[in-house]
């Protein structure tokens, strides 16, 4: 598992402790906001076929929010 921000549960309004459930494919499952999304596919070390799946997007979308500045 990936640990994104360890002791925090919350970073600029990132749900961190959700969104690491979601990587995990852990429950309870628990719906992102799409800042959450990004936040999740940007700071996932997985590939993006496996984070595209968990987050319930297109492939192509989490490489273009990889790719993004910011």
């Amino acid at each position: 598992m990936n640990t994104l921000q360890e002791f925090n549960t919350w970073n600029h309004g990132v749900d961190v402790v959700a969104v690491e459930r979601v990587l995990a494919g852990s429950l309870p499952y628990t719906v992102l906001e799409p800042e959450e999304l990004r936040y999740a596919a940007k700071h996932s070390t997985d590939s993006a076929r496996s984070v595209a799946k968990l987050l319930g997007v297109n492939e192509k979308t989490v490489t273009n929010w990889r790719e993004a500045e910011g």
